[in-house]
């Protein structure tokens, strides 16, 4: 257990910036079981009192995980100065003070982005909270249990009727072809050591996975911040308030990496959230 004192608003970042989808709230504490670990957040005295337990109880280098899985080493404050040229995109950070840019593993993000695909945040979370439930690891913590998402391994062998009986449609075959690729030695892990654009290459050589799914997954799974990933709401809010509107979303990515630098993909989440909410008129 370690105190952040850094800012950090876990539910902004846990929750409703549409990054993660199967952290649970419960009575402002925040969990969820990420890479064997039992993560629990809680408020405490001058910042957020943030456990990691593994069955065998803390271990060596766990704050270090933490620190990095949160990026609580990333000088936020610094990225908002330098976006003077554009105050929209400084407004937004202003905003919201605590909000943070996960760095959650590559297959984590792949899995729920694929959900992600024409969804909305509610659906997207039913979905993902689905395949825990059905085929994810578990532990109990206070009486009630608390879920983590399947490996490759394990989704590869269920069968794709199966996700279609649960109302996951066309993205069934998807999870379930990436899943078996992975399984047998798809290279994604090397998404996060290799350049930008060779990472997203690999990533849109996998089944369903195009230009934006593999954005989310380089920004959040893989510690590529300049990513920049462009869905309806940012499509909407470059041309709003920046005056971009290109004939595709790629091009849209690609100028907006132009103007906002290595870490574009920070400043897209904060801008995302901003506009999906409501917090900044589009």
């Amino acid at each position: 257990m370690f105190v952040a004192r850094e800012a950090l608003d876990a539910k902004t970042t846990l929750i409703d910036s549409a990054q993660t989808f199967h952290w649970q709230e419960r009575g402002g504490e925040y969990r969820a079981l990420v890479g064997g670990r039992l993560l629990r957040v809680r408020k405490a005295a001058g910042g957020w009192e943030i456990t990691s337990v593994r069955a065998t109880g803390l271990e060596p280098g766990d704050e270090a995980f933490l620190r990095g899985y949160f990026d609580l080493d990333r000088d936020y404050a610094a990225i908002a100065a330098r976006l003077g040229a554009y105050p929209r995109a400084a407004e937004a950070m202003r905003l919201l003070p605590g909000l943070r840019v996960l760095r959650q593993s590559p297959w984590e993000a792949l899995l729920m982005f694929l959900c992600s695909q024409n969804n909305h945040a509610a659906r997207i979370r039913a979905m993902v909270q689905r395949l825990c439930e059905d085929w994810g690891p578990s532990v109990w913590c206070e009486g009630e249990r608390v879920w983590g998402l399947p490996g490759p391994e394990t989704l590869a062998a269920v069968p794709e009727e199966e996700l279609q009986r649960r109302k996951f449609g066309y993205r069934a075959r998807y999870i379930v072809r990436s899943a078996r690729a992975v399984a047998e030695g798809f290279p994604l892990e090397d998404a996060a050591r290799l350049p930008y654009g060779e990472a997203k290459a690999l990533l849109t050589a996998l089944p369903g996975v195009g230009g934006k799914v593999a954005d989310c997954v380089l920004l959040f799974g893989c510690g590529h911040t300049e990513a920049f990933p462009v869905d309806v709401w940012v499509e909407r809010l470059m041309e709003k308030w920046f005056d971009i509107k290109d004939k595709t979303r790629g091009e849209t990515s690609r100028r907006a990496m132009e103007m906002f630098g290595p870490e574009a993909g920070i400043v897209q989440q904060y801008l995302f959230h901003c506009a999906r909410t409501g917090l900044i008129g589009v």
